[in-house]
């Protein structure tokens, strides 16, 4: 099953402030693991931020929610892991 991925604008504009080159090794793994099976490839945070997955993409994370009933995973928040969960 496939979902679909929606990047939140504040997602986007975090995209924004990371290298060209990381950037695009960002989305193309957003792409291929997330669209595909986004529980096989995250790891479901905690705490605060009980409901999001995260996913690694040294060194930054993206943090996601997923929808199963409309098959969409729709992306939170794209950062440094030592930022993103501020």
């Amino acid at each position: 099953m496939a979902y679909k991925v929606v990047i939140k604008e504040s997602a986007f504009k975090d995209l924004k402030n990371i290298d060209k080159a990381q950037g695009k090794r960002i989305l193309s793994a957003i792409e291929r693991k997330l669209s595909e099976a986004p529980r096989k490839y995250g790891e479901p945070l905690k705490g605060k931020y009980d409901g999001f997955w995260k996913l690694y993409v040294v060194p930054y994370r993206v943090v996601y929610v997923i929808d199963d009933l409309k098959e969409t995973v729709f992306i939170d928040k794209i950062g440094h892991r030592k930022d993103v969960y501020r």
